[in-house]
Parts: structure tokens; C-alpha cells; sequence
């Protein structure tokens, strides 16, 4: 059983990270580099390419071959209990917790859908 307060610390539950997707990530890669100065750089052995915003401000973002819309995500210390929540109020579970990259080099994240419709990413590094 999750306590709910124990899900609700100040250090979680803010969106830290945006997934943006891309039929061509070369091309992406192309117009965020010159039209927002941003970094993009792939990401050996992953489906994604890191997007680092020239001025460091805001949530890290993405470009993924492997969706097709937009996909916010939200930071959890535990992403299993976050998905316990999430279902005990009307959300759906869509991918259970997944490690990314190699040995979970970079993390884990599981996909959510909210009561209305809205898919969603948490994110953990545990």
C-alpha cells in the first residue's frame, strides 16, 4: 500500500524532461540546432538523441524515433508507487518501469495515460 504523503516531497513531481518526436532525428537535430542554438547530440545505444538548450534553462528534452507525440515527464524518487497512484485515481499504466540504456545508465521511466487521455513519462533514477 503507497502513502500518499510520502509521494507529494518537494523534491518530486515536476515536469524535468520532454520528449519530442522525429520521424528523421538528423533533420530534427539540423533545425533545433539552427534555429534555437540548441546542442543535439544521439545517444549510443538508445532510440533517442539528447537535446541540451543553449542557455541551460528548463526541463532536459529529446528527440525519439519511437513516438509520436509530445510526451511530458514528471520526476518520481519511485516510479512503482507513482504508477500505483496514478491507477488507484482513473490513470492507466502503459509501460511498466524500464531501464534506459545499458544496466540503466541513464535511469528508469515507465509510460502513463491520465483519466483524459493525455500520455505521460515518470522518470526516476532508481
Amino acid at each position: 500500500m503507497v502513502n500518499e504523503s510520502d509521494m507529494q516531497k518537494p523534491d518530486e513531481n515536476y515536469f524535468c524532461h520532454i520528449v519530442i518526436p522525429c520521424r528523421d532525428c538528423r533533420e530534427s537535430k539540423l533545425f533545433y540546432e539552427r534555429v534555437f542554438r540548441w546542442t543535439v547530440k544521439e545517444v549510443p545505444g538508445t532510440t533517442f538523441w539528447d537535446v541540451l538548450p543553449h542557455s541551460g534553462k528548463g526541463p532536459s528534452a529529446e528527440l525519439n524515433s519511437e513516438e509520436e507525440a509530445v510526451v511530458p515527464t514528471i520526476y518520481t524518487s519511485n516510479i512503482e508507487a507513482k504508477l500505483e497512484l496514478i491507477e488507484k485515481f482513473g490513470g492507466k499504466k502503459l509501460k511498466d518501469k524500464t531501464p534506459i540504456g545499458e544496466n540503466a545508465k541513464y535511469g528508469y521511466f515507465a509510460l502513463f495515460e491520465d483519466p483524459q487521455g493525455n500520455k505521460m513519462c515518470l522518470y526516476s533514477e532508481r
